[in-house]
């Protein structure tokens, strides 16, 4: 049987059902990485330069850690995952940033997601893994398919923030926190942020928790217009939760040398200042940042909002 690798870092915290279960519709046996741990980190504070962002510099950790105990290591290529959208350019090159970081001591499976332009460079990729697998082209199709089919429905019965904010009473405290899923749901990167919350007793929204069409109709000034796609998620979920009374404050977790964080939490700051009435914290995380200050500058603003 073929061992499949996924690693648990970037694209994983949004697609991992979706892979899953492609290859498990494929006979494969899938292999995840460990949760991010010292290790991990270190090792690909090893393979990657210091000016990688961390969630890459992380991503080549869990690759490392796995690509000898698989036959291939899955890595998606996704360029854009919707008209006028853009992934940041990491997504775009990560397959052979990992090859050649790794310095070639990994095989990699990619499927190519350019939805913008080429969506025909899906089934192309799609071509050649049936070919390096051995398996016929029409089951890996209908695998893929049966696979989409069930992660866009798992998508479509998530729960919408404008179903249950209402639940929020008013004098429950709640926040938000925003950021890309990779530093918001890696523990080892939030510093079990989301945990810390809650154990406060205070309900936590995320990105997740809004529809599509909401944030992107929400995401101010690039409605319409080409733009990355987390760009909207986090400029459409910034000014959807601005908006209700409920969210007390807004918590924006980044990692260091982020450069779309950087234009990104531009546009924020300036509209929250400008337009709303409602506190935002800015955390930084980079692999030197100890959860002593990152702590303390949480307590201080749960302090603030009350």
């Amino acid at each position: 049987m073929i061992t499949i690798g996924l690693p648990k870092g970037l694209f994983y915290f949004e697609h991992n059902m979706l892979w899953e279960r492609f290859f498990k519709n494929l006979g494969c046996n899938v292999i995840t990485s460990q949760d991010t741990n010292k290790q991990i980190l270190d090792y690909g504070v090893k393979c990657c330069s210091n000016e990688t962002c961390l969630p890459v510099k992380v991503f080549h950790g869990h690759v490392y850690s796995i690509k000898d105990i698989v036959d291939y290591v899955f890595i998606p290529r996704y360029i854009s995952l919707d008209k006028n959208e853009y992934t940041c350019p990491k997504f775009c090159g990560l397959p052979d940033m990992a090859v050649l970081n790794l310095k070639r001591q990994v095989k990699v499976l990619e499927v190519r997601i350019h939805t913008d332009m080429f969506p025909s460079e899906t089934f192309d990729s799609l071509l050649e893994i049936s070919r390096v697998l051995n398996i016929k082209y029409s089951d890996i199709i209908e695998a893929f398919k049966a696979a989409s089919k069930e992660f866009d429905e798992y998508i479509q019965n998530r729960h919408k923030f404008n179903q249950y904010i209402k639940d929020v009473s008013s004098t429950k405290s709640a926040l938000s926190v925003l950021g890309h899923p990779y530093m918001i749901y890696d523990s080892y990167l939030s510093m079990t942020l989301l945990d810390k919350l809650t154990r406060r007793s205070i309900t936590v929204y995320t990105p997740k928790d809004i529809d599509h069409e909401t944030k992107r109709r929400n995401a101010y000034p690039f409605q319409g217009k080409v733009f990355w796609d987390v760009g909207f998620e986090l400029l459409g979920s910034a000014f959807t939760f601005a908006e209700d009374k409920n969210i007390k404050g807004l918590i924006y977790l980044t990692p260091f040398a982020c450069g779309v964080d950087a234009f990104i939490l531009e546009f924020i700051e300036r509209r929250i200042k400008s337009h709303y009435n409602i506190p935002l914290l800015k955390l930084t995380i980079d692999e030197h940042t100890g959860e002593a200050g990152f702590d303390t500058r949480l307590e201080a603003f749960l302090d603030m909002v009350g």
